[in-house]
């Protein structure tokens, strides 16, 4: 197959990224192309590093940027005569269509993030409306990595038969419970040692500082809990200060960590939490199950689809400290139930949210929509 991927991301073949979008596109496109296809990308970058990468260098992200895009996108695939247009972010969604369109291939969007987060003031609420027009427009196939987004887009008048679960996935040979491939810095080390208290479980996060990551929640939760937890958080994000001022001394904020250092980090936890108020299917869950932390996790999105209750994590109601505090103290109290969540957990994860059980399924459904 010869495909067309688009992204506003900017794409590194060689520097560590962080954001889990970039990765995903990354490792598709390294991953079609050594199962032979032919995938072009198209991203936002000033400095394209691959002769199968080009890029565009947008002067504003809201005009320029699509309208070159589509002048792009049309060049190569008119070029490369590719089968189809693959469109990752939804600042490209419509001009992928634009360009599908005038190529004659089909064109298929992928959708990553919940089509209802909590929206607060006039912006946001602008770019969910933005978001969701962009998906009533007729795609021909819809990439989804949970149930839940495709269950979203069926409401929204979509047809099922053009609804594909992709997944998401991990590295379970990079993420696993024996190995660690990239050591902490220094400088990450002092502070976890810095932290150390007397009888205190680790807990550990890791993702950006929003609201809507449910870590006031958490705050009232550790509150609750009868058996101390130390708090470790890794990420940054507007929210930064405040929760520094809520948790105190009951947590250390480490900033952002680079990512090849975060399978080192989940070594460090006795348990893993995600609070979220909204999710899509978390990568983060998926890398504490890889490595056999034990996750405590909010039932929204597509938790509960990569987490079943009591037997790879354990799920709360979302905005229920008091439920989230109970599920907490069950790990405390024992150790056997945190081994045994933890293995479960990387069990579940290794066949069917593996990088290449995901390659399968993106080939599949490409030759779905491209037929």
């Amino acid at each position: 197959m010869r495909v067309l991927y688009l992204t506003e991301e900017a794409i590194s073949f060689t520097d560590a990224m962080v954001r889990g979008g970039a990765i995903h596109v990354r490792n598709v496109v390294i991953g079609l192309r050594d199962r032979g296809h032919e995938v072009i990308l198209l991203d936002w970058n000033d400095t394209p590093e691959r002769p199968f990468q080009a890029s565009v260098a947008p002067r504003t992200r809201f005009v320029d940027g699509p309208l070159r895009t589509v002048s792009q996108a049309v060049r190569l695939g008119g070029r490369r005569t590719v089968d189809v247009v693959v469109s990752k972010t939804r600042k490209t969604y419509l001009p992928g269509l634009f360009a599908a369109r005038r190529l004659g291939v089909p064109h298929i969007v992928h959708v990553g993030s919940s089509l209802d987060p909590p929206v607060e003031g006039l912006l946001e609420r602008v770019n969910l409306a933005s978001f969701s027009a962009r998906l009533r427009v007729p795609h021909d196939g819809y990439f989804v990595v949970c149930d839940h987004i495709g269950a979203q887009l069926i409401e929204r008048g979509v047809a099922a038969d053009r609804i594909f679960d992709v997944r998401n996935a991990v590295d379970v040979d990079r993420f696993h419970p024996e190995t660690v491939p990239t050591p902490l810095a220094d400088r990450f080390r002092d502070r976890l040692a810095e932290s150390e208290t007397c009888g205190a479980l680790r807990l550990g996060y890791v993702g950006g500082l929003q609201s809507y990551k449910g870590l006031g929640d958490l705050a009232a939760a550790l509150d609750r809990t009868e058996r101390d937890w130390h708090l470790l958080v890794a990420g940054d994000g507007p929210e930064r200060d405040r929760l520094e001022g809520r948790f105190g001394q009951q947590a250390t904020f480490l900033g952002s960590v680079p990512y090849e250092q975060i399978p080192a980090l989940y070594h460090e936890f006795d348990a893993f939490v995600l609070p979220s108020h909204t999710e899509g299917l978390p990568r983060v869950v998926l890398e504490a199950q890889a490595t056999a932390t034990p996750v405590v996790a909010t039932r929204v999105g597509g938790v509960p689809e990569v987490i079943a209750d009591g037997e790879t994590g354990l799920l709360c109601g979302a905005h229920r400290p008091a439920d989230l505090a109970a599920q907490l103290d069950s790990l405390a109290s024992d150790g056997d139930r945190r081994h045994r969540l933890g293995q479960q957990g990387r069990r579940a994860v290794e066949t069917e949210f593996s990088w290449s059980a995901l390659y399968e399924r993106y080939e599949r459904y490409l030759r779905r929509v491209i037929e």
